[in-house]
């Protein structure tokens, strides 16, 4: 499936947080959004998956979901929500629930997504006896429990350590290439963006509007050669040279409000 995004807009209230962004995620790419606090990345991505309607403009979505498609516009969080009384694999079956599966292609589809993300070894484990990292991958292998055809991910390797958030890259990375599902990917993190993307959107502060879209031409199965090292570096001081201005800015337009708050 692709994705089109068409001129949004979005107020709450007064308050305008993005201002006629335009661009899209065709399909099997990943586009990744990065700009400075305060933007509407956030909101961004709700208005993308259709959970909050744009004050101006339109999501368009286009194509049609493979048949197996239980949920074709799926999210992952920062925070993978899962529920501590319930198992790894009763996390991931809440995908499931209430769809018009048998109990035997349930057990099929939990373990599939399990062994894929490596959690076949914590399949009875409860949420508290996991880490940050594994709590994360319980929640990307809820979401391919439910055969997305556009993932949209909000800053879902924020919440962990710098050695975690590498190994959950090289993992996600595998489990796209084998996929090849779009992807729409806010993040903060400039490597991250770098590393994952085929295209990056760089926002302005807010009202967020596009400033540039950075194309990565480098494979992403090839971004870990040494030789190419010094071209992502490049491309990621780049992308730094155009949010500094922006993100310094931001930061005191966010302190200036909370000393108004107070």
């Amino acid at each position: 499936m692709e994705l089109e995004l068409r001129g949004l807009g979005h107020d709450f209230g007064s308050l305008t947080v993005l201002d006629n962004v335009s661009f899209a995620v065709r399909k099997s790419e990943i586009v990744s959004v990065i700009g400075p606090s305060g933007c509407g990345k956030s909101t961004l991505l709700a208005i993308a998956g259709g959970l909050i309607a744009p004050s101006r403009g339109s999501a368009v979505s286009l194509g049609v979901p493979p048949a197996a498609s239980l949920n074709p516009f799926t999210f992952v969080f920062q925070d993978a929500g899962l529920l501590p009384w319930r198992t790894v694999a009763g996390n991931v079956a809440l995908a499931l629930e209430g769809r018009p599966l048998s109990r035997k292609a349930q057990a099929e589809i939990i373990e599939e997504v399990l062994d894929r993300t490596g959690l076949c070894g914590f399949a009875k484990a409860y949420p508290k006896q996991l880490s940050g990292g594994m709590k994360q991958r319980v929640g990307i292998a809820r979401a391919l429990a439910a055969r997305p055809a556009f993932l949209l991910m909000d800053e879902p390797l924020s919440a962990v350590d710098a050695q975690t958030r590498e190994l959950l890259m090289e993992e996600f990375l595998a489990l796209w290439l084998r996929d090849r599902v779009s992807i729409l990917y806010v993040t903060h993190n400039l490597d991250e963006a770098v590393r994952l993307s085929d295209r990056i959107v760089v926002l302005s502060r807010r009202p967020g509007r596009v400033r540039e879209i950075v194309d990565v031409a480098i494979p992403q199965s090839e971004r870990r050669r040494p030789d190419v090292a010094s071209e992502l570096s490049a491309m990621q001081n780049d992308i730094w040279n155009l949010l500094r201005s922006e993100a310094r800015n931001a930061d005191r337009e966010l302190l200036s409000l909370e000393r108004a708050d107070v």
